[in-house]
């Protein structure tokens, strides 16, 4: 039976693909979708997980998963990108949604979904103070570096300072450390806010995935999707089971966050900021079929749930 936030992330992607079609919504849609998720879906994720999450030594293994996967990113396709002649905005492109998994929508259901609840504390840790910080920092710099119109090193503090995420991550992190957390009706609205993150995001991404040209994104397209959802949980399995010495469900879960298919908001990021736009909806839209695969393998590797 198909699990409803599967069906959720296929339904959304399928409706804004359906809707290029509908005269009566302008082309540029997609950029007032791409407003709403950073101003107010990815805050209101923010202040509902952040608060609430433990912090300490055992943490600092799955948090580390997002920032190696990125950081290893950088020099990957930077040296790629050098030799196939591929133009900055297709480079900056692919480190930010080669570097960055969809480790909460769809890393979330996925992780509770083979490890249960246990499993789910660490996908958190992977993907607030790890994807999620990575992305309202390094994203926010790569993208500023490889934007169509470039920005200048205050330019790019500025921007990253500036950015909502970044802002309310620091909130939450204070909330976090004096043990104070967001209760009541409050709570509770931010949820809903938050839970409009998903939909939004994939319409948005649907708006923008055009198949006609696609062709001249294939071998940047293939490249990405390879290096996401292969070398790069590879590139954790090794550190964690052979530099570590790190075993069982903390070890198994990391590598299978670092196995997800390319994040949505990084593909906001990249349009937002003029990179390739083209190719990363498409390594947004396409990953998310294929990781059907890659991560049952992935997790059939690992031993299962152990």
């Amino acid at each position: 039976m198909i699990q409803a936030p599967l069906l959720l992330l296929a339904a959304s992607l399928l409706i804004g693909v359906l809707l290029q079609r509908v005269k009566a919504i302008p082309e540029n849609a997609y950029l007032t979708l791409n407003r709403y998720v950073i101003y107010v879906a990815l805050p209101a994720l923010v202040l509902v997980h952040v608060p609430r999450i433990s912090l300490g030594l055992e943490a600092l293994f799955p948090v580390m998963t997002s920032w190696i996967v990125f950081l290893a990113a950088v020099p990957v396709f930077l040296l790629v990108s050098r030799r196939c002649g591929w133009s900055r905005q297709t480079t900056g492109s692919l480190i930010l949604t080669g570097g960055l998994g969809n480790t909460a929508f769809l890393g979330y259901p996925v992780i509770e979904a083979l490890y249960g609840a246990e499993g789910l504390q660490v996908a958190i840790l992977v993907d607030q103070p790890g994807t999620f910080m990575a992305t309202s920092t390094l994203a926010i710099i790569v993208a500023g570096i490889f934007s169509a119109a470039g920005q200048r090193k205050r330019d790019i503090v500025r921007s990253v300072l500036a950015f909502p995420p970044f802002l309310v991550f620091v909130g939450a992190l204070v909330l976090n450390l004096s043990g104070t957390q967001i209760t009541g009706a409050v709570f509770e609205v931010l949820e809903q806010f938050a839970a409009t993150l998903t939909p939004v995001a994939l319409i948005s991404i649907g708006l923008q995935l055009k198949f006609s040209g696609a062709l001249e994104q294939i071998r940047p397209l293939a490249f990405g999707l390879c290096y996401k959802m292969i070398a790069a949980p590879a590139l954790i399995f090794v550190l964690y089971a052979l530099v570590f010495g790190r075993e069982g469900l903390t070890m198994q879960v990391s590598v299978v966050m670092a196995a997800m298919p390319p994040m949505i908001t990084a593909s906001i990021i990249a349009s937002s900021y003029g990179l390739n736009a083209r190719l990363a909806a498409l390594m947004a839209g396409v990953g998310v079929p294929i990781a059907a695969a890659t991560l049952t393998l992935w997790y059939l590797f690992l031993g299962g749930s152990g």
